[in-house]
Protein backbone atom coordinates (compact mmCIF):
# COMPACT_ATOMS: atom_id res chain seq x y z
CA UNK A 1 0.00 0.00 0.00
CA UNK A 2 2.87 2.39 0.79
CA UNK A 3 4.39 1.74 -2.63
CA UNK A 4 1.13 2.79 -4.28
CA UNK A 5 1.11 6.05 -2.30
CA UNK A 6 4.72 6.72 -3.29
CA UNK A 7 3.89 6.03 -6.94
CA UNK A 8 0.94 8.43 -6.75
CA UNK A 9 3.07 11.10 -5.05
CA UNK A 10 5.84 10.64 -7.60
CA UNK A 11 3.30 10.86 -10.40
CA UNK A 12 1.85 14.04 -8.91
CA UNK A 13 5.33 15.48 -8.50
CA UNK A 14 6.18 14.71 -12.11
CA UNK A 15 2.94 16.33 -13.25
CA UNK A 16 3.81 19.52 -11.43
CA UNK A 17 7.24 19.74 -12.99
CA UNK A 18 5.87 19.01 -16.47
CA UNK A 19 3.33 21.86 -16.16
CA UNK A 20 5.98 24.43 -15.21
CA UNK A 21 7.26 26.49 -18.08
CA UNK A 22 11.00 26.88 -18.21
CA UNK A 23 12.57 30.01 -19.68
CA UNK A 24 14.31 28.94 -22.86
CA UNK A 25 15.01 31.71 -25.35
CA UNK A 26 17.78 31.37 -27.89
CA UNK A 27 20.21 34.19 -28.61
CA UNK A 28 18.48 35.24 -31.85
CA UNK A 29 15.06 35.46 -30.16
CA UNK A 30 16.52 37.55 -27.36
CA UNK A 31 17.38 40.18 -29.96
CA UNK A 32 14.38 39.94 -32.28
CA UNK A 33 11.32 38.50 -30.55
CA UNK A 34 8.74 40.72 -28.88
CA UNK A 35 7.52 37.85 -26.71
CA UNK A 36 8.89 36.62 -23.42
CA UNK A 37 10.97 38.15 -20.68
CA UNK A 38 14.60 38.95 -19.96
CA UNK A 39 16.06 39.79 -16.57
CA UNK A 40 17.92 42.96 -15.67
CA UNK A 41 21.47 41.60 -16.08
CA UNK A 42 20.67 40.06 -19.46
CA UNK A 43 19.06 43.39 -20.51
CA UNK A 44 22.22 45.31 -19.58
CA UNK A 45 24.56 42.85 -21.27
CA UNK A 46 22.48 42.60 -24.46
CA UNK A 47 22.18 46.40 -24.61
CA UNK A 48 25.93 46.88 -24.23
CA UNK A 49 26.68 44.18 -26.80
CA UNK A 50 24.25 45.64 -29.29
CA UNK A 51 25.43 49.19 -28.61
CA UNK A 52 28.91 48.16 -29.70
CA UNK A 53 27.55 46.32 -32.74
CA UNK A 54 25.26 49.28 -33.53
CA UNK A 55 28.13 51.77 -33.41
CA UNK A 56 30.22 49.67 -35.79
CA UNK A 57 27.20 49.23 -38.08
CA UNK A 58 26.46 53.00 -38.00
CA UNK A 59 30.05 53.89 -38.86
CA UNK A 60 30.16 51.44 -41.78
CA UNK A 61 26.74 52.57 -43.09
CA UNK A 62 27.66 56.23 -42.64
CA UNK A 63 30.92 55.89 -44.56
CA UNK A 64 29.33 53.86 -47.37
CA UNK A 65 26.42 56.29 -47.71
CA UNK A 66 28.73 59.30 -47.61
CA UNK A 67 30.85 57.88 -50.40
CA UNK A 68 27.85 56.88 -52.50
CA UNK A 69 25.38 59.70 -51.96
CA UNK A 70 27.45 62.76 -51.16
CA UNK A 71 30.09 61.64 -53.66
CA UNK A 72 27.38 61.69 -56.33
CA UNK A 73 26.56 65.28 -55.46
CA UNK A 74 23.17 64.57 -53.83
CA UNK A 75 21.94 66.93 -51.12
CA UNK A 76 22.83 66.17 -47.50
CA UNK A 77 19.15 65.63 -46.59
CA UNK A 78 19.12 62.52 -48.81
CA UNK A 79 22.07 61.19 -46.80
CA UNK A 80 20.29 61.95 -43.50
CA UNK A 81 17.04 60.24 -44.51
CA UNK A 82 18.83 57.21 -45.97
CA UNK A 83 21.00 56.88 -42.87
CA UNK A 84 17.92 57.01 -40.61
CA UNK A 85 16.21 54.32 -42.66
CA UNK A 86 19.34 52.15 -42.58
CA UNK A 87 19.36 52.37 -38.77
CA UNK A 88 15.84 50.91 -38.39
CA UNK A 89 17.14 47.36 -37.67
CA UNK A 90 19.35 48.68 -34.85
CA UNK A 91 16.46 50.65 -33.32
CA UNK A 92 14.19 47.61 -33.64
CA UNK A 93 16.57 45.34 -31.75
CA UNK A 94 16.90 47.86 -28.92
CA UNK A 95 13.10 48.16 -28.91
CA UNK A 96 12.70 44.36 -28.72
CA UNK A 97 15.14 44.11 -25.81
CA UNK A 98 13.32 46.90 -23.98
CA UNK A 99 9.90 45.30 -24.55
CA UNK A 100 11.07 42.00 -23.09
CA UNK A 101 12.50 43.81 -20.05
CA UNK A 102 9.25 45.74 -19.55
CA UNK A 103 7.34 42.47 -19.77
CA UNK A 104 9.63 40.97 -17.13
CA UNK A 105 8.51 43.72 -14.75
CA UNK A 106 4.87 43.01 -15.60
CA UNK A 107 4.42 46.18 -17.63
CA UNK A 108 2.64 45.94 -20.96
CA UNK A 109 0.01 48.01 -22.73
CA UNK A 110 0.82 51.67 -22.20
CA UNK A 111 4.49 51.04 -21.52
CA UNK A 112 4.85 49.14 -24.79
CA UNK A 113 3.11 51.97 -26.66
CA UNK A 114 5.43 54.48 -24.95
CA UNK A 115 8.41 52.38 -26.05
CA UNK A 116 7.07 52.30 -29.63
CA UNK A 117 6.72 56.09 -29.66
CA UNK A 118 10.27 56.39 -28.34
CA UNK A 119 11.59 54.09 -31.11
CA UNK A 120 9.80 56.13 -33.80
CA UNK A 121 11.23 59.37 -32.41
CA UNK A 122 14.72 57.87 -32.39
CA UNK A 123 14.35 56.99 -36.08
CA UNK A 124 13.13 60.52 -36.84
CA UNK A 125 16.06 61.89 -34.84
CA UNK A 126 18.45 59.84 -36.95
CA UNK A 127 16.80 61.24 -40.11
CA UNK A 128 16.92 64.87 -38.97
CA UNK A 129 19.51 67.13 -40.59
CA UNK A 130 22.52 67.62 -38.33
CA UNK A 131 22.41 70.97 -36.54
CA UNK A 132 18.77 71.67 -37.42
CA UNK A 133 16.15 72.86 -34.95
CA UNK A 134 14.23 69.62 -35.60
CA UNK A 135 17.24 67.63 -34.41
CA UNK A 136 17.45 69.80 -31.28
CA UNK A 137 13.78 69.27 -30.39
CA UNK A 138 14.00 65.52 -31.03
CA UNK A 139 17.20 65.35 -28.98
CA UNK A 140 15.50 66.85 -25.94
CA UNK A 141 12.28 64.87 -26.44
CA UNK A 142 14.02 61.50 -26.75
CA UNK A 143 16.23 62.25 -23.74
CA UNK A 144 13.15 63.00 -21.62
CA UNK A 145 11.39 59.87 -22.89
CA UNK A 146 14.43 57.70 -22.17
CA UNK A 147 14.33 58.54 -18.45
CA UNK A 148 11.26 56.53 -17.38
CA UNK A 149 12.17 53.64 -19.67
CA UNK A 150 15.70 53.56 -18.28
CA UNK A 151 14.53 53.77 -14.69
CA UNK A 152 12.04 50.91 -15.08
CA UNK A 153 14.37 48.68 -17.12
CA UNK A 154 17.44 49.22 -14.93
CA UNK A 155 16.11 49.62 -11.41
CA UNK A 156 12.82 47.72 -11.12
CA UNK A 157 13.00 44.01 -10.34
CA UNK A 158 11.24 41.48 -12.49
CA UNK A 159 8.15 39.57 -11.39
CA UNK A 160 8.94 36.47 -9.38
CA UNK A 161 7.63 33.38 -11.09
CA UNK A 162 5.70 33.35 -14.33
CA UNK A 163 3.56 36.31 -15.36
CA UNK A 164 1.23 36.92 -18.32
CA UNK A 165 4.26 37.38 -20.61
CA UNK A 166 5.99 34.08 -19.87
CA UNK A 167 8.09 32.12 -17.41
CA UNK A 168 10.56 33.71 -15.02
CA UNK A 169 13.94 34.08 -16.78
CA UNK A 170 15.78 33.55 -13.46
CA UNK A 171 14.29 30.10 -12.84
CA UNK A 172 16.29 27.52 -14.73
Amino acid sequence: METDNLDIAAALGDTETEDKEVWNMNFYDQFTSLEGRINRLRYILLSILFLIFGLVYAIIVGVVLAVLLIGMGLPEIIFDITFGLAMIPIVYVEYAITVKRLQDTGRGGGWITFSQAYAVLIILYLMAPIGSSVEGVLDITTAIMALPLGIVCLFFGGDTGPNQFGPDPLVA
